[in-house]
């Protein structure tokens, strides 16, 4: 990765769940040599203001996006499951299943991912603003990039061991994201094949290469500093409205990666996919080929700067 790239950042826009500023994350990324860095902060695009001006005043290429709650595919209208009486006055916090993350390629991208934003909070699903299928159906496509990484139905069905149903999830996503779909590939040094794991890693590259789909590596940023990764226990305990738990504490390397750090990921993920050097530096090469397909512009494109009349 020549000058480092992160297409999945969420800020502290992220309520109760990034755990750094936008000018944080663009203060490190400039200091470890990153020379692009995506916004996707979850369910909002609140925090692009800012987040364009730290760019800007750093030297930093931005980019654009949101990591939204969807609907699920294969039953788009499945009713929500029960939810079971909470005890001694506790309350239950209801999460999306799943997410996937989108970036704006061009200023009508950018118009249409705001479009699916607000739709999701205009018809929240138990209070929890979700993308339903019409809404993805219509607004995907040409100007926008769909990451599928370990929240999102396919990847998700992979670590169950279940290609042939990652396969079925994947095929409604192929139509409405087109040649803007991606599968992302994250590594957090975890065990076994849930999220953030080798194997689960190594899968998500299998099934882009049976597919046809391409595969981006990212750390799903969540704080700018290793340090932060206890902050974002107590965010995660906040939200859930539930005890720290020390068997699902984060791991410490959601973090502001540089190139480097980046770069081996990319060669661990590759090696457990079976292949050698150059299948990391493919990965590597389709991260920087999907963040130069992203030329929306804050001033040009977005009006940073200029004034507006109705």
């Amino acid at each position: 990765m020549s000058d480092g790239v992160h297409l999945h950042t969420a800020s502290g826009y992220s309520s109760r769940y990034g755990a750094s500023l936008p000018h944080d994350l663009v203060c490190r990324a400039a200091q470890r040599g990153i020379g692009t860095l995506a916004l996707t902060d979850r369910d909002t695009v609140a925090g692009t203001v800012r987040f364009a001006k730290a760019a800007a005043a750093a030297g930093l290429r931005p980019l654009f996006g949101v990591d939204i709650a969807v609907a699920p595919a294969n039953t788009p209208d499945q009713p929500a499951q029960r939810r079971r009486t909470p005890v001694r006055g506790g309350a239950h916090v209801v999460e999306a299943r799943w997410r996937v993350t989108l970036l704006a390629q061009s200023a009508s991208g950018w118009a249409r991912l705001c479009r699916m934003v607000s739709a999701a909070h205009a018809a929240p699903v138990e209070g929890v603003p979700v993308v339903a299928w019409p809404v993805l159906q219509e607004h995907l496509g040409d100007g926008l990039v769909v990451l599928l990484g370990p929240s999102s139905e396919p990847v998700a069905a992979l670590m169950g061991g279940r290609a042939d149903l990652a396969e079925r999830l994947l095929a409604p996503w192929q139509v409405a994201a087109r040649a803007g779909l991606r599968l992302e590939a994250v590594f957090w040094g975890h065990g076994g094949t849930g999220a953030g794991s080798l194997r689960l890693a190594a899968r998500t590259v299998e099934l882009g290469d049976r597919m046809g789909v391409p595969v981006v590596v990212s750390n799903a940023v969540r704080y700018a500093d290793p340090s932060q990764h206890r902050l974002a226990d107590v965010l995660d305990a906040a939200r859930l409205l539930r005890p720290i738990d020390h068997r699902t504490l984060d791991g410490g390397e959601r973090w502001l990666k540089g190139p480097a750090e980046m770069s081996a990921v990319a060669s661990r993920i590759a090696e457990a996919a079976g292949h050698g050097r150059d299948r990391a530096v493919a990965l590597l090469a389709e991260t920087e080929a999907t963040a130069a397909s992203c030329v929306l512009d804050p001033v040009a494109d977005l009006g940073m700067g200029r004034a507006h009349f109705p």
